[in-house]
């Protein structure tokens, strides 16, 4: 077991409230950065502190490995876009702490781990590793830390592998509710929570189209909703057939945040923009944000290419 110091500031409150750390992979130039690199070696079990504004404000476990994982979407989460989206993610319960880091400043200028400057001020970067002297003074200090490390506190959230007993409703505004949406049939991702949670949007997805539209056939295309024939290089995940011979083709995009962003692959958008021409058929995005992976709850909306504003993100690279 491994214990860390996250240094947390716009990201703070987004970050505690959902139970996760986030940061990219590399700076903006590509290049390499201590704190980033620290996440990557954080593994379930492993305890975080948590600060903000020169205090300790909560302790956490890590309930699983870390991830990879995009650029959270949730609204104020790096609104000026200054991180690269691709990132690792580590999901934690926390418990609230509340201890100043603004004393004991001698102290703290003399510790040889990462976490503290020479003039006793936290390091400005991501994540810490805490020494052993270092650990040791925060124990004394901080009584919960003590009992988190004594596993007296803080039970483990159920890993993404329990989803698979656990039903799935969507909402659509307050017109539309579906129950008993099911993801008995959750393969084996080994905890990659964002593979799961495309899968279970995905199946959400036809559960809410059969219901919606119960005279329509709904077939799933993807291999999350096919594993033996589907394809997930078509640009969409399911199609469904009308009576009057109209065909939708629908991509799923499932989050657990809710923004006005998330990713459209050049694909997909390739796709929809050929679909655009042929009599009949539709092409559309069935967005499924706010996906709660406590309660398994989730919003949906449906959108046309023709809804979307696109930002170029990133560019396709050859070496000449």
């Amino acid at each position: 077991m491994n214990v860390y110091l996250v240094a947390q500031n716009s990201s703070h409150e987004i970050e505690n409230e959902y139970n996760f750390l986030w940061s990219p992979k590399f700076n903006k130039t590509g290049g390499r950065n201590l704190g980033y690199e620290n996440m990557k070696q954080v593994r379930k079990g492993d305890v975080i502190l948590h600060s903000f504004d020169q205090a300790i404000k909560g302790v956490s476990v890590a309930v699983d490995d870390v991830y990879s994982a995009d650029r959270p979407d949730f609204l104020g989460f790096d609104s000026d876009e200054k991180w690269n989206p691709d990132g690792w993610r580590v999901d934690v319960s926390m418990i609230p702490v509340d201890f100043s880091l603004r004393n004991d400043r001698d102290y703290y200028g003399k510790d040889d781990s990462q976490v503290f400057q020479k003039n006793g001020q936290l390091n400005q970067r991501y994540l810490s590793v805490v020494g052993e002297g270092l650990l040791d003074f925060f124990k004394q200090k901080i009584p919960q830390l003590k009992r988190v490390l004594d596993n007296q506190e803080v039970e483990e959230r159920g890993s993404w592998r329990e989803l698979k007993e656990t039903d799935f409703s969507l909402n659509e505004q307050a017109s539309f509710d579906v129950d008993e949406l099911s993801a008995n049939d959750l393969p084996d991702y080994n905890n990659d929570a964002k593979a799961i949670i495309g899968f279970i949007g995905e199946h959400a997805a036809v559960k809410y189209l059969k219901a919606k539209y119960p005279d329509a056939k709904v077939k799933g295309r993807s291999l999350n909703l096919d594993s033996k024939n589907g394809d997930d290089s078509l640009g969409y995940d399911i199609e469904v057939r009308f009576n009057n011979q109209e065909k939708w083709f629908i991509d799923v995009k499932t989050t657990t945040g809710k923004s006005d962003m998330f990713y459209l692959s050049e694909n997909e958008y390739k796709t929809a923009l050929k679909l655009e021409n042929e009599e009949k058929q539709n092409y559309f995005i069935l967005r499924i944000s706010k996906l709660n992976k406590d309660t398994l709850s989730g919003d949906v909306q449906k959108l046309s290419v023709n809804d979307l504003r696109l930002e170029v993100n990133s560019y396709k690279a050859f070496i000449n």
